[in-house]
């Protein structure tokens, strides 16, 4: 999967680990900021899992923070491979 075609998929399981507290327009405006639009830390717990499970890439959830704030950061570090511990 390219970076384009999996910044797709995240922004997509974002929006439903959400659970319908976050659209894709919100998003947007908010430069795809998870943290400016209010996410909760249930959204991220879903979306941690959700990512695991599509994508197949092994996600820590008690990584640091900017791993996680915007969907190109949850990107980035997908395409890193994974786990968001600093080693």
């Amino acid at each position: 999967m390219d970076s384009s075609a999996l910044r797709t998929k995240i922004l997509d399981l974002a929006i439903a680990a959400g659970d319908g507290s976050v659209t894709a327009e919100e998003l947007a405006e908010a430069g795809y900021s998870l943290r400016d639009v209010g996410y909760s830390s249930l959204s991220y717990m879903r979306l941690i899992d959700s990512i695991e499970n599509e994508v197949g890439v092994y996600l820590d959830p008690e990584a640091a923070i900017e791993h996680y704030e915007t969907i190109d950061s949850v990107t980035a570090l997908v395409l890193a491979g994974g786990t968001g511990t600093d080693a």
